[in-house]
């Protein structure tokens, strides 16, 4: 009697995990990370344009930026060049969201401005996302990465 019951409960308990197991989907493979970068240096303000498909090709519904990263160059002595504005567009409608700027690191010729931010911005799949400067003209390399909201 006790070989049967431990046999049932060995038997339950591996058809229990093949169900849980065999029919849960990974979080990964619902909303795909993406990852869009601005060319090198590049003159603000400048667009980027956002997927429309997963990497396994099915359409996009929402595109979910969860982290921007901007590092820009000016020339030498610039103390300011304000806030970095990002603009998208979500449901026809514009979304402006301005980043900070952390201190300045100085050097000889040119001053450096980095930006490293956890964001939440929803954005439409293939529209452009707008970068650009509230002060000054540096050049910029801009990261926006986040997930894909899948149709």
């Amino acid at each position: 009697m006790k070989q049967t019951t431990t046999l049932l409960f060995a038997v339950s308990l591996i058809i229990s995990a093949g169900m849980l197991l065999g029919s849960a989907t990974p979080a990964f493979a619902q909303n795909p990370p993406f990852m869009v970068t601005s060319p090198l240096n590049t003159t603000v303000p400048f667009n980027v344009t956002l997927p429309t498909t997963t990497p396994g090709g099915a359409a996009v519904k929402t595109v979910v930026i969860d982290f921007v990263t901007a590092d820009c160059d000016t020339t030498g002595g610039i103390a300011t060049i304000g806030s970095a504005q990002v603009t998208v567009l979500f449901s026809g409608q514009n979304g402006f969201y301005h980043l900070g700027f952390g201190p300045p690191q100085s050097f000889p010729t040119q001053t450096e401005f980095v930006i490293s931010q956890p964001t939440l911005m929803f954005a439409d799949p293939g529209s452009t996302v707008n970068f650009g400067i509230t002060g000054g003209m540096p050049t910029c390399t801009v990261v926006f990465s986040g997930h894909l909201i899948p149709k």
